[in-house]
């Protein structure tokens, strides 16, 4: 088996400002795989065709990656204008969740962020309504092939894409309503469409971190350290990317029930993200001597085999130690 790339390389290439220059990884042929299997290759695409100019990247790479780009861009526009068609004017609250709430606020260009499927916070009693509203496309309620660490209340599939439909991403059921009341408007996507605020979008994400025990695509800590900066060009009407307060952080995170999970997710994305160290360390919760030791040994540190979503199997536990 080829040689992997370093997380440092793929943090290199995949930087909204990148270098120049970056070395070749050991196997450019095994370093396309690893950038497609986390997501990463769209922007990898754009950086190695057009602003890196000094790196000696192969030109059947660089060709591979761009197929990437715009596929994910055309698959993108599709699922938007899908959502805005069916729930934009439905006349009840829909919360972007994941990469539908990512992709415009955070990254620079629609393709860089796949969205592979829908996430959706909805009203409890207004998920029938939702439901009819999608079977307009021929989406059918499903059962998954394999149990959803999320644990959506619904799971719809039309042939083309999942969405999934959320009625509570909190351990404390009781700050549930809060994130409808502070989520602020997605207005291309009809008056009905919003996205979390900035502090619940960075908390709410690392609990879906969590929930995953952190085997995730690495496009999903690029997602938080685009958050943690809070300098996101895009965020103009506030949600997520948008400037954010470490201390309101904190207290949404205590809130909410993520404390654990904020910790183990911002640790993790200063290993991969070295340069946002400081706004990260400034958002980390409190906790105990033990609490920390007990998370960097269980969680921390096997994060950074980026490989392991392949081997990884107690989810279960991971998610009790870190939401329980």
């Amino acid at each position: 088996m080829a040689e992997l790339p370093s997380a440092a390389w793929l943090a290199d290439v995949t930087r909204f400002d990148p270098p120049k220059h970056v070395a070749a990884p050991p196997d450019w042929d095994e370093a396309v795989q690893v950038l497609a299997h986390h997501g990463l290759a769209p922007i990898a695409a754009y950086n190695l065709n057009y602003r890196m100019p000094e790196t000696d990247c192969p030109d059947f790479a660089k060709e591979m990656l761009l197929g990437f780009f715009q596929g994910i861009s055309s698959d993108n526009v599709f699922k938007f204008v899908m959502l805005k068609n069916l729930v934009g004017s439905l006349g009840v609250q829909v919360v972007m969740l994941d990469g539908a709430a990512f992709a415009e606020n955070l990254y620079p260009h629609i393709a860089f962020r796949p969205v592979p499927e829908l996430k959706l916070l909805v009203p409890r009693e207004d998920v029938p309504m939702i439901m009819e509203a999608m079977r307009e496309e021929r989406f059918v309620d499903v059962e998954p092939d394999e149990p959803d660490p999320e644990a959506p209340a619904v799971t719809l599939f039309n042939e083309r894409f999942y969405t999934k439909l959320f009625t509570s991403i909190l351990p404390n059921e009781k700050a549930m309503p809060s994130l409808f009341e502070r989520a602020v408007a997605a207005k291309a996507y009809g008056v009905s469409v919003t996205r979390l605020a900035a502090e619940d979008a960075l908390v709410v994400h690392a609990l879906t971190l969590a929930r995953h025990g952190f085997a995730v695509p690495l496009v999903q800590l690029i997602d938080l350290r685009e958050m943690v900066k809070g300098q996101s060009p895009m965020a103009f009407r506030g949600g997520p990317g948008a400037a954010i307060d470490p201390k309101v952080v904190k207290e949404r995170a205590k809130a909410f029930g993520a404390e654990r999970a904020l910790w183990a997710a911002l640790e993790i994305l200063v290993h991969y993200h070295p340069e946002v160290e400081e706004q990260a360390r400034a958002m980390q919760p409190d906790l105990s001597f033990a609490s920390r030791k007990l998370l960097e040994t269980a969680v921390v540190v096997p994060a950074y085999d980026y490989m392991r979503d392949r081997q990884l199997k107690a989810v279960g536990k991971l998610q009790q130690l870190l939401l329980g």
